[in-house]
């Protein structure tokens, strides 16, 4: 669809349309470029303000002003680089037309701006920080009616979420109540999760993923003498149409390592390259020939994924919502059980809080995201048959990106008071628990999310961050035959030309060889 931000007439029925959406909305025209203003430096004190200091550096390539004049939401480098602008993008920036100024209950606002030639327009968000007007990212319309859709909507939830920034920005300033409460604990994560999993119907330990501490951590788990008769479930975020396979590589006399690996290529459009993952389950079909067979653990995959391996074009890869379908996986598996034994649930951490909010990266195709498994499993189950746990880590978004220590490494200065020792505990009562909960990037600023005992019923410190040691990729997966599929399912999908699919590799360029040397380089 085409801009129509083309005049006046239509920017004055725009004011008219965002009048009548919502009491606090505001429209200020602008209509000129960016240039006519010739920003020079950085001035914080209004919208307009704000998206011309903006403009300069982006112009100028002072990359360490983007920390000043940005969300503390946002991590940049204060000390970044200058970076080479030519005279073609300078123009580009400068040329930049400012349409409107769309504001609400004057904290929030959105500058409204397009360039001549293309067929979207950009929406700057900006609201006050500390007295300042600052950057809070961007958004893309196609035309008005999907800006005035986006603006309505977003602008008041910006407005309500604002008071959670200076709720996260605030530090603790005592780690005396946190260290003392450690005094008093003393199980293991190990065994904490075990007591956990003796008396909750379902246990679900919510991870960040591929760390070797934390499957480390579960294969002691596993080892523990009471583990087998504790516990008859264990379910995995694997696609759930490979049950078959796993289904026959628990049962078989001899271990099979290929077919977990088979499952493993399954996983996604590049298939799941995590080693320690691949070792618990191969760890536990250990455990289960030695066990009588009513004793036996069952894996249950539960996760859904488009069977890449099977699909022969793009119209076959529409998804369903996966928290969904886990949660669907799971209750129906434990109502159709006789099995009384405890469940446990390993997922990441995005599919196990609890708080009823959506979940995200995670939806059916062309719906809202549906809640997290974990607030699915809750309302199924009841909240005392669930317990969910959340493992300290250095919290980042689903990218990897905005990496900031949780609770401004409050915690951390906690655990190392205590003497770095593994251990798991309750949250409830806890000053862990009443903190704010930032341990998921893309959650910490909504209101909505509260606090750690809000999100998850028990917390796990596993290593001193530091000096965690690094997991080892599961490089095996990655055969020439496995390699030559990825760029079969890339092309199939749309993304084999110019759209980077690994480490910045587009599908043709991609070799074994390359993938294994991206994968092990320090």
């Amino acid at each position: 669809m085409k801009r129509i931000f083309l005049s006046i007439i239509v920017l004055a029925g725009a004011v008219a349309s965002f009048a009548q959406m919502a009491s606090g909305l505001a429209e200020r025209t602008i209509d000129s470029p960016v240039r006519a203003f010739a920003p020079d430096s950085i001035n914080l004190s209004s919208p307009l303000d704000y998206y011309l200091s903006r403009a300069w550096v982006s112009a100028t390539g002072k990359q360490r002003l983007w920390a000043d004049i940005s969300t503390s939401k946002f991590s940049f480098d204060s000390a970044a680089p200058d970076e080479a602008v030519d005279d073609a993008r300078r123009d580009y920036i400068m040329d930049e037309h400012i349409d409107c100024i769309v504001s609400y209950r004057d904290s929030v606002a959105a500058i409204v701006t397009h360039h001549d030639g293309e067929d979207y327009v950009l929406l700057n968000y900006c609201w006050i920080e500390d007295g300042r007007w600052v950057n809070g990212g961007q958004g893309l319309a196609d035309d008005i009616e999907a800006a005035r859709a986006q603006l309505s909507r977003n602008l008041p939830r910006h407005f309500e979420n604002l008071p959670r920034i200076a709720m996260i920005k605030a530090v603790p300033q005592d780690v005396a109540p946190y260290a003392d409460f450690l005094q008093g604990v003393t199980a293991s994560p190990e065994q904490f999760l075990l007591d956990m999993l003796a008396s909750h119907r379902l246990v679900i330990n919510g991870e960040y993923h591929r760390r070797k501490v934390s499957w480390d951590m579960l294969q002691r788990l596993i080892a523990l003498p009471d583990f087998p008769a504790t516990v008859g479930h264990v379910f995995m975020e694997q696609p759930s149409w490979c049950q078959p396979m796993m289904d026959a590589f628990m049962a078989a006399d001899t271990m099979d390592a290929e077919a977990v690996l088979e499952i493993f290529r399954q996983e996604q459009v590049n298939g799941w390259w995590d080693r320690g993952e691949y070792d618990f389950i191969c760890r536990l079909w250990e455990l289960n020939h030695t066990l009588p067979a009513a004793q036996r653990i069952r894996v249950v995959l539960a996760d859904y994924q488009v069977p890449y391996s099977k699909v022969t074009s793009a119209d076959e890869t529409e998804a369903e919502d996966r928290n969904t379908h886990m949660a669907d996986v799971i209750s129906q598996t434990l109502a159709s059980s006789a099995d009384r034994r405890g469940s446990l649930f390993l997922v990441g951490c995005a599919h196990a809080y609890k708080s009823s909010q959506p979940g995200f990266a995670s939806a059916a195709h062309g719906k809202d995201s549906e809640k997290t498994a974990g607030a699915q499993l809750v309302d199924r189950l009841g909240a005392d048959n669930v317990f969910t746990v959340f493992q300290h880590v250095l919290p980042g978004d689903n990218r990897g990106g905005n990496r900031q220590p949780i609770r401004h490494g409050v915690f951390d200065k906690a655990f190392e008071a205590a003497g770095n020792r593994p251990v798991g505990f309750p949250l409830a009562g806890s000053p862990f628990g009443s903190e704010p909960f930032d341990g998921i990037h893309e959650i910490k600023y909504n209101m909505a999310t509260g606090s750690y005992a809000d999100n998850f019923d028990g917390y796990l410190f596993l290593h001193p961050l530091a000096t965690e040691p690094l997991a080892e990729p599961l490089t095996e997966i990655f055969t020439d035959e496995f390699v030559a599929e990825m760029k079969r399912r890339a092309e199939v999908m749309g993304m084999s030309g110019l759209r980077r699919i690994w480490f910045g590799v587009t599908a043709p360029e991609m070799t074994r060889k390359g993938i294994i040397r991206d994968l092990t380089q320090p």
